[in-house]
């Protein structure tokens, strides 16, 4: 798994769009998806190296799924923590 590429105008659109800056110039919004279930869960902060500890049901922005093989994927918290998450524990909720 490597995210050593990361599409830095997602990234920059990603970063207007969480915080409420982002224009129609800047192209299509991106989808919020939540984690599943309740209580809490630890992830990987790759900018830290460190876990942190993440509630279930909060909503986040997918920055790249990784390839097919890949189990986890990497995301922003709504408050702009980048994490490191399984697959299966996020779905797709569209726009709030």
């Amino acid at each position: 798994m490597g995210f050593d590429y990361i599409d830095e105008k997602k990234f920059k659109r990603l970063v207007k769009q969480i915080s409420g800056t982002i224009t129609e110039k800047d192209g299509e919004l991106a989808p919020y998806h939540s984690i599943i279930g309740t209580g809490a869960m630890w992830c990987y902060q790759p900018s830290n190296k460190i876990m942190v500890r993440i509630r279930r049901g909060t909503k986040i922005f997918v920055l790249d799924y990784g390839d097919e093989t890949d189990e986890r994927c990497l995301a922003f918290t709504i408050d702009g923590t980048p994490i490191l998450i399984e697959k299966d524990q996020i779905i797709e909720i569209g726009f709030d």
